[in-house]
This record gives C-alpha cells, structure tokens and sequence, in this order.
C-alpha cells in the first residue's frame, strides 16, 4: 500500500470514533522515532485542550490521542532531511483536508489543525 493511502486511511480510523468535547484544535506532530528499519521519521495526532495562534505551546496541553497514536513515515517517502517531510506532511494534510469524510468534518469541527516538529513550530494550515 502507498504511504499517501496508509496516511488516509491512519487519519478516517483515529477519528473514527467520539471525540471528546475537551478537544479544541487537533495537532500532527512529525518526530524521530527510535528502532525502526526503513524509517527516518513518524507522524502521530494529538487532540489539545486549547487553541491560540500566538501561544506556539497550545499543543502541549493534549487532552485525547488515538488508540493507534502514530504511524512510522516509511525512508522512502520521507527522504533524509525534516524540510522536504514537513513539506510532504503538510501536502497530504491539506490535501485530505480538501476532501469530505467524517474524519475531515471532525478535524474542521475544531478550532484549528496544525502540523509540525515536536520541538519545532507548528504551522496552522486550518482554522474556520
């Protein structure tokens, strides 16, 4: 299976079910993970319980993650280096985000979705 698909298919089976009302914006956070054959990078979603544009650590106050947290980004699609993952990352969410499904509409239900690097910066790439 492609990792685009993989991706899609990660995104509609961890919205799947409730989401609590806790749940203000919703937070892709891209890291290294450790031990893993063929892969440079992972991606993993985290519900927070806030949402401000001007605070970069909105996203540290997780109030709800998926059963299935994160998923390991395969070398081959990632490449080496954390800009070109971001990029893709962010390609496949606004991507998805463009399209209609339960999990979109639960995504667009909050007050924002952002994608970025666990110590990095995270980039609002939606808000009503």
């Amino acid at each position: 299976m492609r990792f685009e698909d993989e991706f899609s298919r990660w995104i509609d089976e961890s919205l799947a079910g409730d989401i609590p009302n806790s749940v203000k914006a919703f937070s892709f956070n891209l890291y290294e993970p450790a031990g893993f054959a063929g892969v440079k990078f992972g991606v993993e979603l985290i519900g927070a319980g806030r949402f401000d544009e001007n605070d970069p650590d909105w996203a540290c106050d997780e109030v709800w993650e998926p059963r299935v947290r994160g998923i390991p980004i395969p070398k081959k699609y990632s490449g080496q280096s954390w800009e070109p993952c971001l990029q893709k990352i962010k390609a496949l969410l606004l991507h998805k985000l463009n399209t209609t499904s339960r999990s979109v509409d639960k995504l667009k239900s909050s007050k924002g979705v952002a994608v970025g690097f666990v110590d990095g910066d995270l980039e609002v790439i939606w808000a009503p």
